[in-house]
């Protein structure tokens, strides 16, 4: 979201009219100024100090009181009011520029009725006949990039839109930004591209944990950082960044002569265009595209906070003109915001599987990106320390699409919270066991650990049917207390349970019955033995080949295996020479024969070891991990100096930092496809 672009009129709102109560002449006057006041104040604190006091959503509710003001009494506009202005002040930091023409905010629509209405508007001003080009509304800093004779003589930031800032030797030190062209036909000696710089989330993500490892602060969210990063006095910093860029807009415009021609011509010249822009003709379509990417925002490997749809013929464009400082031609579609303020009313620890102690903040109940929030996991006693979150503390939410709440800030930080000493469950001990960060109740019959114990298993083999509620009633009339018990079920005991009538009780019994022979490293997985995940269980069974021989290996056996480091081999050594070694003869004992792993065979990918991360596109990662075992290939869990490939794809994190450090090969999702032959 970008504060230049003013709201025209706030989301609609339950309750009627939102409109301020009538003023007196006087009143309403010195209510203008305090208004024209507090937003100056806060601009500054947003363009130039780079350090908000207050939310998007605050700062547009201030913005929205005086351009109502100023509708109902035209009178009391005046020429240096916020709502006149493009939006940003130059920074005294560098040097000011003018640009070729005013770098223009649009107006927005929050919601399907207020983009209806623009289209009505268009339509009533021009006819029916209307081609829309849409493409989506980077989150970052706007930019302006000035060429001549094909070569980048100037960079600029939007500043007021009439005076930006040259940052000129920042913006070089980005890579997707051509120091030199090849002008598009029609183009004059000097020409302007513009468009947005960004901060890619995984990069974004990466720079926060060298923060946290420096023992300093996060930032707050990639686009405050963009801008930053660009406003660096220092070039260096810029550089280490790894900032993109998206362009859209080349003034003038050459021979093109449509937004969709702009766009074809910036791309031809060099410059990253965004890929998923599309031509639409009707506003359902538009409102079909914006919910769209609303389900696939979270896909990207950058933020976006709606879409832009503009009038795509420029005949039309010069029809309809400008309104102030905004086209008539282009709208903002936004996206509901996706942070908000709460207060935490209490923390409180539940215990999981493996008796791990989870911190979970209860928050006064807010709407964060269209879903309610009332939990936020802290994951242990050292997360919560170093954000400073305690009882009655005033924090900001992020939640992203589908991906877990978290605390991003917090108003007046405070450390001291500390782990129960006993567990909230079964009043067992409680310790932190080194050199892990994590509190665990060690008592092995807590009932909270066997419940997780069983979900996960459960889960893993994909036994339908055995939910917490299922699995709460076994435990609870003694019917189950390890998985092993969950094949000795008989129909007469699981009609008795809740829920459970004749057919689904002979269901249960024989999807249970369906799960007795899993694959060997499904199998491992199931067992939720601590630091072994899905892909480390099927590397295991991919070296071990049978349980049997898994159960039997030493730490030194272990060891040797790619991706098993000290103390992964220590923990999967205790597991079998322990109380997992009993539990899985007991699950031998009634009825359970995990399938041996085939073994590797030889292909294109003999002898080499890869590992996945972040997000796949034509796969998922375990079909991926598959097709390398198929091809006599090993698919690692963990980034070590014996991996020979990893493959990155969108939201890639620290696995990807670690080979970029032990300078391991990297391959995109269409380089490993090649590589294997797909």
């Amino acid at each position: 979201m970008s504060r230049s672009n003013l709201p025209t009129r706030p989301p609609r709102q339950r309750g009627g009219d939102t409109r301020p109560p009538r003023q007196r002449g006087g009143d309403i006057q010195k209510r203008a100024e305090g208004l024209r006041d507090e937003i100056r104040r806060h601009e500054h604190a947003y363009f130039v100090l780079d350090q908000p006091e207050i939310s998007d959503a605050e700062f547009d509710a201030l913005i929205l009181d005086l351009r109502r003001i100023e509708e109902e009494r035209p009178d009391l506009i005046t020429a240096d009011s916020p709502t006149q202005r493009v939006g940003g002040v130059a920074s005294e930091q560098f040097a000011k520029v003018r640009h070729r023409s005013p770098m223009l905010s649009l107006q927005n629509a929050f919601d399907e009725d207020e983009i209806r209405a623009f289209d009505k508007r268009v339509r009533a001003a021009i006819g029916g006949d209307v081609v829309f080009c849409c493409e989506l509304k980077i989150d970052g800093l706007a930019i302006s990039l000035q060429y001549t004779k094909g070569r980048l003589t100037r960079a600029a930031t939007r500043g007021d839109g009439a005076v930006g800032e040259d940052v000129t030797a920042n913006i070089k030190t980005i890579r997707s930004v051509p120091l030199n062209v090849k002008p598009a036909p029609g183009l004059p000696e000097t020409f302007e591209v513009r468009g947005e710089v960004y901060f890619p989330i995984a990069g974004f993500e990466k720079l926060n944990r060298e923060m946290e490892a420096a023992g300093k602060p996060r930032f707050v969210n990639p686009r405050n950082t963009a801008a930053g990063s660009v406003r660096q006095i220092d070039a260096g910093v810029t550089a280490s960044r790894d900032l993109q860029t998206f362009m859209y807009t080349l003034d003038p415009a050459g021979k093109a002569r449509s937004q969709w021609d702009v766009l074809a011509a910036l791309q031809g010249m060099g410059f990253r265009v965004n890929k998923h822009r599309r031509r639409l003709n009707s506003i359902d379509e538009v409102v079909e595209y914006h919910a769209e990417w609303q389900r696939k925002r979270h896909e990207l490997e950058h933020e976006i906070d709606g879409i832009v749809v503009k009038v795509d013929g420029f005949p039309q464009q010069i029809e309809l003109g400008f309104v102030a400082r905004s086209p008539r031609w282009a709208i903002a579609f936004k996206y509901a915001p996706e942070q908000a303020q709460t207060v935490v009313e209490a923390i409180e620890c539940y215990v999981g599987r493996t008796g791990v102690l989870t911190p979970v903040a209860h928050v006064r109940p807010v709407v964060v990106g269209g879903v309610t929030v009332r939990n936020i996991t802290m994951h242990n006693e050292a997360q919560v320390n170093e954000k400073g979150v305690y009882v009655g503390a005033k924090v900001t939410i992020h939640r992203a699409g589908d991906v877990i709440p978290e605390i991003v800030s917090i108003v007046k930080p405070k450390q001291g919270w500390r782990m129960p000493a006993k567990c909230p469950v079964c009043g067992g001990e409680v310790v932190r066991e080194e050199p892990y960060i994590a509190h665990r109740c060690i008592n092995p019959f807590c009932g909270a650990q066997r419940l997780e114990r069983l979900r996960h298993f459960a889960a893993v083999l994909d036994i339908e049917g055995l939910g917490y509620a299922t699995l709460t009633q076994l435990i609870d009339r003694d019917m189950a207390e390890d998985p092993s018990d969950l094949f000795r079920l008989r129909k007469e005991q699981a009609i008795e349970l809740d829920g459970f009538g004749d057919k689904s009780a002979q269901n249960l019994v024989d999807r249970i019955a369906a799960s007795r022979n899993p694959a060997l490293g499904r199998f491992v997985s199931a067992l939720g033995i601590p630091q072994v995940g899905e892909a480390t269980a099927e590397m295991l069974a991919g070296e071990f080949g049978s349980i049997e021989k898994l159960r039997g290996a030493s730490e030194e056996d272990l060891r040797r295996v790619e991706g098993v480091g000290p103390n992964m081999a220590r923990e999967v050594f205790m597991y079998f020479d322990g109380h997992g070694g009993e539990l899985v003869a007991k699950i031998l004992k009634a009825g359970v024969v995990p399938e041996a792993a085939e073994p590797v065979g030889d292909g294109p990918l003999t002898g080499k070891t890869f590992v996945f991360t972040g997000t796949m596109e034509t796969m998922g990662r375990p079909d991926a991990e598959a097709l390398v075992r198929k091809l006599g290939g090993k698919a690692a869990g963990s980034v070590s100096a014996r991996t020979d490939y990893v493959v990155a794809g969108p939201g890639a994190g620290s696995k990807l930092e670690k080979a970029q450090k032990l300078k391991l090969k990297i391959l995109d999702e269409q380089e490993f496809l090649k590589l294997a032959g797909k």
